[in-house]
């Protein structure tokens, strides 16, 4: 059963929602415009604000879904714990947003969807690496740099928990994560690893001077189209 749960995460993770938002709402792709990323922050970009939002929510629940759904289980002994640990249904779910079969493979950069894992695990981890993201966000409005510095606090304080953190049982434990897990600074530096590989041109683009800063929070905006290859 938990190897079908697995595979549920990862499709679960390649629903473009981006693309169904932009289609429901507006009647665009969101492929056409902006950077063509069918991503949380070309939503923004080309869907505004509220639209954006929803977006970046249901990227979100996305990558904490299979977690939640699989406690509430575990909690009830409606299933037992197997051998795939709780992590890993997050991860598949982000490489599903990274490679989603639905749209060819090519999806987005997975940051929102790695907030959501975190906050289903550990929710006062995945709030520190949100704010690491909006803090980098507001001070110098390159999202790429604002994502990957998200990504490296949350990376480093799966470190610290893993060598000083609470031990198992305790109310804080499921609130960090407990000493001595291994798994969250595994799966923490395989996502990690995916969202800044995913930047990579990103930061070719700012040292060449050609990355355009953000204007996320424009009300009801549409960049101009763009030719798809």
């Amino acid at each position: 059963m938990e190897y079908i749960l697995f595979i549920l995460a990862y499709l679960i993770g390649s629903i473009p929602f981006s693309i169904a938002v932009g289609k429901i709402a507006k009647g665009i792709d969101v492929r056409d415009y902006g950077s063509g990323n069918p991503g949380t922050t070309n939503a923004f970009r080309v869907l505004g604000k509220k639209l954006g939002f929803l977006v970046f929510f249901l990227d979100v629940l996305k990558g904490g879904f299979m977690i939640i759904v699989l406690r509430i289980l575990y909690h009830y002994s409606i299933l037992e714990p197997g051998y795939i640990p709780l992590l890993a249904f997050g991860l598949a779910a982000a490489i599903g947003h990274i490679y989603p079969i639905f749209i060819g493979f090519k999806g987005g950069k997975a940051v929102a969807t790695s907030v959501g894992i975190f906050l289903a695990y550990a929710p006062l981890l995945g709030i520190l690496g949100l704010l690491a993201y909006v803090v980098t966000l507001i001070a110098l409005r390159y999202v790429s740099v604002a994502s990957c510095t998200g990504a490296l606090t949350l990376w480093v304080s799966t470190l610290v928990v893993y060598f000083f953190g609470p031990v198992n049982g305790s109310a804080l434990a499921y609130m960090i994560g407990q000493r001595g897990d291994l798994i969250m600074p595994v799966i923490a530096t395989l996502g990690t690893s995916l969202i800044l590989f995913r930047h990579r041109k990103n930061f070719l683009n700012i040292k060449k001077g050609i990355e355009p800063k953000s204007n996320f929070m424009a009300k009801n905006k549409v960049d101009n189209r763009i030719e798809r290859p």
